[in-house]
């Protein structure tokens, strides 16, 4: 659960239910032009940028979305394209039916926001997360005033590290203690969503799948809780302890081989491609964890997802980056694979490392964590 950024809670799919009429009134201090502010949030049309002339520090939107959903609404104060600052002004406010009000003396990020259930469970929310913001935010200033020779100290780095993780934990805790404590709420739905990123290494499914359980049926049913159902799927299908879902592919010589006929050894499931420039860098690390640990049982199973009509450049890769030495198969259908949707792979290069019994280990092991979590199985 390292992954999970503070307030990281901006890209789902939108829920499709009646439309929400929202009309959103602002006053920012005394703001005039060239200040410029900007709605930015998700509809069935896509990704939305909406924009508004600021007078006197008044500035209003109005607009509909399929249910209550989180939005930013921003302010250039000096004007600009807001695509291009850092880190301009701004608040998160929930889109819901009725008059929002944005009030603040200077800028948004003091903003108070009034109106709608949904944004009144997100100031609550938002009031047990500050503390943990708060020394976050202490943490990093200690850090930015760090000299390099701090910066430099395993043991300085290592100490803000754990406090790094430690707030990480807090925050974990203030999370699902707010979703078991508000099952009927979207914002709930919102803090439990990223718990279940795609793009995550592991999930924690023994405290994600109650929380989910808990909420109510309105929100299980609505299209993010049923995204978040089949990822727990997923999860369990694919999560560490699992039995790695078998496959036969063709070799390079077309004969099928089967990841099952390779138990009893720690395998490397590897996917990748002779297209994919991260899985050709990535490769070397491969080499180096075979070659240090092709004699204590393990093996890799490269699986490649090259294009229909590229089975030379498949074989090229292999020869040049120096793969030879472990079974490689592939149906050359590329993302058509049936090894797709089996793992539910969404981006190359992906690996399992399973253990001599199929059972997955490890996942997405990464340069020198693949030698080290090998050397931590393998160097008894």
């Amino acid at each position: 659960m390292r992954k999970i950024a503070l307030m990281a809670m901006m890209a789902w799919p939108l829920i499709t239910l009646a439309q929400e009429d929202f009309t959103i009134s602002a006053k920012v201090g005394k703001l005039n032009a060239p200040a410029k502010a900007y709605l930015s949030y998700r509809s069935t049309a896509g990704a939305m940028l909406d924009s508004a002339d600021v007078t006197d520090g008044v500035f209003k939107f109005h607009g509909s979305v399929p249910q209550p959903a989180q939005a930013l609404v921003l302010i250039a104060h000096e004007g600009g394209d807001i695509r291009q600052m850092e880190d301009p002004d701004r608040i998160a406010i929930y889109l819901e039916q009725g008059l929002i009000k944005i009030t603040a003396a200077d800028s948004l990020s003091n903003a108070s926001v009034d109106g709608g259930t949904a944004n009144k469970d997100f100031k609550a929310y938002n009031e047990r997360l500050t503390p943990l913001l708060t020394k976050m935010g202490d943490l990093m200033s200690r850090f930015n005033a760090s000299s390099d020779q701090q910066k430099q100290d395993p043991e300085f780095m290592q100490l803000l590290q754990t406090e790094a993780m430690s707030i990480q934990d807090d925050q974990v805790t203030v999370d699902f203690q707010y979703i078991n404590e508000h099952p009927a709420s979207v914002v709930s739905l919102d803090i439990l969503y990223p718990y279940l990123d795609p793009e995550l290494d592991e999930f924690d499914t023994e405290r994600i799948e109650p929380a989910f359980n808990n909420l109510s049926d309105a929100l299980k049913n609505s299209e993010k809780g049923m995204a978040i159902a089949e990822q727990l799927e997923v999860a369990k299908r694919l999560g560490v302890g699992a039995i790695a879902p078998d496959f036969s592919l063709p070799d390079t010589a077309g004969n099928p081989i089967a990841l099952s006929s390779l138990r009893g050894k720690y395998v490397l499931v590897d996917f990748w491609a002779s297209w994919c420039i991260p899985c050709r860098n990535e490769n070397p690390n491969v080499v180096i964890a075979y070659d240090a640990f092709k004699n204590k049982n393990f093996t890799v199973f490269g699986v490649s997802l090259d294009r229909p009509g590229k089975k030379d450049a498949w074989l090229e890769a292999i020869h040049n980056d120096g793969l030879q030495n472990w079974p490689h198969v592939s149906e050359l259908k590329w993302w058509q694979s049936s090894v797709v949707p089996l793992y539910s792979l969404r981006g190359i290069p992906a690996n399992f490392l399973l253990d001599p019994e199929g059972r997955i280990v490890a996942r997405n092991l990464r340069g020198a964590d693949l030698y080290q979590k090998l050397a931590e199985l393998l160097d008894q």
